[in-house]
């Protein structure tokens, strides 16, 4: 299936990131002007808009579907990352995580039951936040350096995580 951001009219950022949720249903994708959109795909040769939303202030940077396909983590180069609810023709925001001292959050990632978000940022740290509590981490992984700009969340017996160091922005 094929997207697009044309079909809009306005003068649209460059796209920054796209994710299909776990069944192949809908796509979405958020710009570098913090525009989100959300397709259904369900109909290959005719996808659907479905909704379009100003997540974020700033820089869009990252967009993932929960493995249960209810809800879009999006992050931001003003310092959040976000949950969003999908409804039938909408999302709407249910948290947002940050701290005062968390800089541009690259990446998010969902634990495979989609109980727990990881995030990465600019300041070097990992979090663990309860997507159903946002107001502090439950725990913060501080050891890099440098910017955490990529992690990914491997549910096995040990339950770990990898993350990849970047260059700060």
């Amino acid at each position: 299936a094929v997207v697009s951001t044309q079909s809009t009219g306005t003068k649209e950022g460059s796209i920054q990131s796209v994710a299909v949720n776990n069944i192949a249903s809908q796509v979405c994708a958020i710009d570098n002007k913090g525009l989100l959109r959300l397709w259904d795909i369900q109909d290959r040769a005719h996808p659907e808009l479905i909704a379009t939303k100003q997540c974020h202030e700033n820089r869009g940077l990252k967009c993932a579907f929960s493995p249960d396909c209810s809800s879009i983590a999006t992050t931001s180069a003003d310092t959040t990352a976000r949950l969003w609810n999908i409804g039938k023709d909408d999302i709407s925001l249910s948290e947002t995580f940050s701290t005062p001292e968390q800089k541009w959050v690259w990446d998010a990632c969902f634990s495979t039951d989609s109980q727990f978000i990881f995030t990465a940022s600019s300041d070097g740290t990992v979090r663990l936040w309860d997507s159903q509590i946002a107001n502090t981490p439950k725990q913060e992984y501080a050891a890099h350096q440098k910017a955490v700009v990529s992690i990914a969340f491997w549910d096995r017996e040990a339950q770990s995580f990898y993350v990849n160091e970047g260059t700060e922005t």
